[in-house]
């Protein structure tokens, strides 16, 4: 019957008067297994002069002549493998069935029928001979994001179970490790971290041969090419199954809504709040204008964030929301009328804007490896403690001296949170990163301490400002902070590693500082008594402190990135880290000045609108183009948002930085200025003796006049 259906959907070739047929397309066969070769004629055909010739190549297959079959013929590689269907062969059908493939049996063969007066042939191709067949899904799989489809995989029915050594499911584009199934047992083990508790086998039908997939909770970059291997033996096959088609969920539905709020509300405010600045406007109204242009699209940009964790990186998500809920701390910080708010608001904001915004992304970040403490080996282990505490002590510390009016100690102190942060990120799990537990503070602890130094002789050595009591203590609070943190690391490190001298450039180190500290000390206290310098020299001084403090700064930055992008450059999220590293030291330098209070009026309102405007569409735009970018790809255009929302956000803190510098620099210029004027009104009191002559000249009876300097 099997036989009649399959003759039934060939073509007529052949000759002239005798059609032969075949089959359409090439036959697939598994090795070991029984082939049926077509091979027929539409009209019967009497046996007398019927000749019929199966060859494949120079090989003789089988031979029908005279009314029998002519083995003896026959090759000797086709001997008793080969028949006829001898009832058949008068009603035209000269098929032959081959037993026991082997892979030498692929190739083509030719079937030629001659009756005496009329001739015909055709041929069939056998084109694989497989032990192993793999099958799979024949078309693409459509679904949704969040919902679960079932991948196809079953081995051929005659291969048993137990014979199976290895399946395993594979992502082709990239290669991603699935599912392993091995001697017997499913590994879970095996799958990558973005498919663990996603994927799963069907167990009861793994004894049928049916190796299909469940992907459970579909993501967007699930879409695209799955493979599926199977091992038997020394033979292997594989099928391909494709995931196509996603449609967006209901959380990628309200990202969307969310981006184009925040991007309507940043475009239709930008205008009228722009004017309204222009002309100074302070009323109510104004005001709730300005309010709903500095909160509303910040909080939709940061729920559609959170919304963002069912398709990015935790890392991603954190960073980005915290930036988005805490970023109209710091445009209520360069709102131009700040001072038209209640006087105690504005008094928290000029002093703790900055610190707070600072803080707070720290702690964010600090937070993604909170969880990894517990695992790491145990000196990383001690070091990592370490850190948490010096990161959670100077928090607290800086929040209190910017409250204080310390704004060069509150600085230094952030910087100390940006060295801790780095040895977070750096301090793994991974052995070969130890080394950094020692070149982290070794490095850096010097440029911070070098900074505070470098600003302490600035401020009271050649501005002259009064050196108190509470600049010593502070000052050495941080010194004995720093010190005492890396005489830990030396100990927890020289009883890991039970020697002394791994890391013996710590308490060497904590000796030279101490020394430094202790000459600065004596050179401020020595010239409290006296005016120390002359006026020359104490501008000299305090133009090379200034460029000193700006050189470490840049240089802290510097040795910071450096030391990310060097230890991450192979991982995902190298550029996030780098771009937080820029922002986090741009909001510590901005941290050493006090709130500017003159400033030119665009300048200031440009600032204003790129971080209240600019940095909301950047953000919405960002977010919604990667949405429908990973909809459409399966794979993301970028591979962590951080690296365009985070240097924005530095461009915005850097321009107000930029301000402050201005506003120092007019106020510096201001004051040499009026130095200069004021010696230039005394210059003639130098000589009295020339003013007498020329008042006795002019008016010699006035007795009012008899002393100029009068």
């Amino acid at each position: 019957m099997c036989l009649s259906l399959f003759l039934g959907l060939v073509f007529a070739v052949g000759c002239e008067g005798l059609h032969v047929q075949g089959p359409p397309d090439p036959l697939v066969a598994q090795l070991g297994d029984t082939v049926l070769l077509p091979c027929f004629s539409q009209n019967s055909l009497p046996l007398e002069d019927l000749q019929v010739e199966w060859r494949r190549t120079d090989s003789l297959v089988i031979t029908f002549q005279q009314g029998e079959t002519r083995p003896e013929l026959q090759s000797e590689s086709f001997q008793g493998r080969v028949h006829f269907f001898p009832d058949e062969i008068s009603k035209g059908n000269f098929s032959i069935l081959i037993n026991h493939l082997v892979k030498k049996d692929a190739g083509i063969y030719r079937c030629k029928v001659n009756t005496g007066q009329d001739s015909g042939e055709t041929e069939v191709e056998l084109k694989d001979i497989e032990y192993l067949v793999v099958k799979g899904a024949n078309h693409p799989i459509s679904a949704s994001v969040g919902e679960e489809v079932i991948l196809n995989c079953s081995v051929d029915f005659h291969v048993p179970a137990t014979e199976i050594e290895e399946v395993s499911w594979k992502r082709t584009d990239p290669e991603i490790p699935i599912l392993l199934y091995q001697d017997n047992e499913v590994l879970s083990d095996y799958s990558h971290e973005s498919y663990q508790g996603r994927v799963e086998f069907f167990h009861s039908e793994i004894s049928k041969g049916n190796f299909s997939l469940k992907l459970k909770d579909i993501k967007m970059e699930d879409k695209g090419e799955f493979m599926c291997e199977v091992h038997v033996g020394h033979l292997s096959a594989h099928t391909f199954v494709v995931l196509q088609s996603l449609g967006f969920s209901v959380f990628h539905i309200l990202i969307l809504v969310l981006c184009v709020v925040a991007l309507l509300l940043a475009v239709g405010l930008c205008i009228p709040i722009f004017i309204l600045l222009r002309k100074k406007a302070t009323s109510g109204k104004a005001m709730k204008m300005h309010a709903s242009l500095v909160l509303f699209p910040n909080i939709c940009m940061c729920a559609a964030f959170i919304l963002w964790s069912t398709e990015g990186y935790l890392t991603e998500i954190v960073t980005c929301s915290t930036v988005s809920i805490i970023r109209p701390l710091m445009l209520l910080k360069t709102f131009p009328y700040l001072n038209r708010l209640p006087k105690r608001l504005t008094k928290a904001v000029k002093t703790l804007a900055v610190p707070v915004y600072h803080s707070v992304i720290i702690l964010a970040a600090c937070s993604l490896f909170s969880g990894q403490i517990s695992q790491v080996q145990t000196a990383n282990n001690h070091i990592l403690t370490v850190m948490v505490v010096l990161g959670g002590i100077c928090f607290i510390i800086a929040a209190v001296l910017a409250g204080c009016a310390f704004q060069m100690h509150s600085a230094v102190v952030l910087q100390l949170c940006n060295a801790a942060l780095l040895g977070f990120i750096l301090s793994n799990q991974s052995t070969e990163n130890f080394e950094y537990s020692i070149q982290i503070p070794s490095v850096l602890a010097p440029m911070i301490l070098g900074n505070m130094m470098v600003l302490s002789l600035q401020r009271h050595y050649f501005q002259g400002k009064p050196f108190k009591r509470s600049h010593i203590v502070l000052s050495s609070v941080i010194l004995t902070l720093i010190s005492v943190t890396e005489v830990s690391l030396y100990v927890l490190i020289s009883i890991t590693t039970m020697n002394i001298t791994t890391a013996w450039i710590l308490p060497f180190e904590v000796l030279i500082q101490v020394i430094a500290w202790l000459s600065v000390l004596c050179m401020l206290r020595c010239t409290c008594s006296r005016q120390g310098c002359c006026s020359q020299q104490r501008g000299i001084g305090y133009l090379c402190c200034t460029v000193l403090a700006a050189t470490l700064t840049i240089a802290f930055g510097t040795v910071c990135i450096h030391y990310i992008s060097m230890h991450m450059k192979n991982k995902k999220d190298c550029g996030g880290y780098m771009a937080l590293t820029a922002l986090i030291h741009v909001l510590a330098a901005t941290s050493f000045f006090k709130h500017p209070k003159d400033l030119p009026d665009f300048l200031h309102i440009l600032i204003y609108m790129f971080g209240a405007v600019v940095l909301n569409i950047v953000n919405s735009m960002a977010l919604a183009a990667e949405l429908c970018l990973k909809a459409g790809n399966g794979v993301r255009a970028v591979e962590d948002l951080r690296v365009i929302i985070l240097p924005f956000e530095t461009v915005f803190a850097s321009g107000w930085l930029t301000l402050q510098v201005y506003h120092v620099w007019i106020r510096i210029r201001h004051r040499i200025t009026q130095n200069f004027e004021d010696q230039t009104e005394r210059e003639p009191q130098v000589l009295p003796e020339m003013d007498i002559l020329t008042a006795s000249e002019l008016k010699p009876s006035d007795p009012s006049e008899d002393d100029p300097l009068s």
